[in-house]
């Protein structure tokens, strides 16, 4: 028997009005890959996270987790599934402890079992949890810092307990968006060995939008390009930058594809 993707959209389309954020949209993310979402600004990646994440319904189309449909199911429930999230931004309980922010992750998924693919059975008590965060933070680079406030710490750091916290809810599928943004060059470094470590030694397949095209180029096993709420092409790093309808899409909207 053939095991599904980690992740598949089927002919996904979001409306806002008279709107179309997102138009019939089909992909896969498959087990062991690093998957990019690229394109400009204003091309529906957001909102292309945001239905797979539960914050939206479609209007239109299915998206699948493991086989399973979770269409239109609530964020609680898309995150017990094992679909995690980052965001752009430093999102972070800025005056409670790192220990705090990991441990508050992991309750608001409403079951005391972070890294159900990592450390092995679901913990049940607070014990377990410290435990968990304790691992966790390491895995990040940030346990000399689990009783600083998440706001006391360097930008960079504070990126890198979002990912921390996402880590909490066990994901088999980690949504990350946009984790280089505000990020110097030595912390872009770090932050892509970090992705790169959750694929490889961790089991966990990426979602990743990204504005800079040097890491996802650098990442990605495959990339799909969107414009306009539309596909418009998906392959390989090389051959989608290669690719003219990419080229143009991003010349017209005043991005270097480079």
């Amino acid at each position: 028997m053939t095991t599904p993707p980690r992740l598949e959209l089927r002919n996904l389309s979001k409306r806002f009005g008279g709107l179309h954020a997102v138009s019939e949209m089909s992909f896969s993310v498959q087990r062991g890959e690093i998957f990019g979402l690229i394109g400009p600004n204003g091309a529906g990646k957001t909102t292309l996270f945001n239905l797979v994440a539960g914050v939206h319904k479609p209007s239109d189309g299915q998206v699948l987790h493991d086989g399973v449909d979770v269409t239109g199911k609530g964020i609680d429930v898309i995150a017990r599934r094992g679909i995690g999230r980052t965001f752009q931004a430093a999102h972070t309980f800025k005056l409670e402890t790192v220990r705090e922010n990991l441990r508050r992750a992991a309750l608001l998924q409403r079951s005391y079992g972070p890294w159900v693919h990592f450390w092995g059975p679901r913990a049940r008590n607070e014990a377990q949890i410290e435990e968990s965060s304790q691992q966790v933070a390491a895995f990040v680079g940030l346990t000399g810092q689990l009783d600083q406030t998440g706001g006391a710490l360097p930008y960079g750091q504070q990126k890198m307990l979002g990912v921390a916290m996402a880590l909490m809810t066990s994901p088999g599928v980690l949504l990350m968006d946009e984790p280089a943004a505000g990020l110097n060059s030595t912390e872009k470094v770090a932050m892509g060995a970090l992705i790169r470590r959750l694929r490889d030694e961790r089991g966990i397949d990426i979602l990743l939008v990204e504005h800079d095209m040097r890491l996802v180029m650098s990442l990605s096993d495959r990339i799909l390009v969107i414009n306009q709420g539309r596909r418009i092409a998906l392959g390989t790093p090389e051959a989608v930058q290669a690719d003219p309808a990419v080229i143009e899409a991003y010349l017209g909207g005043d991005h270097e594809l480079a």
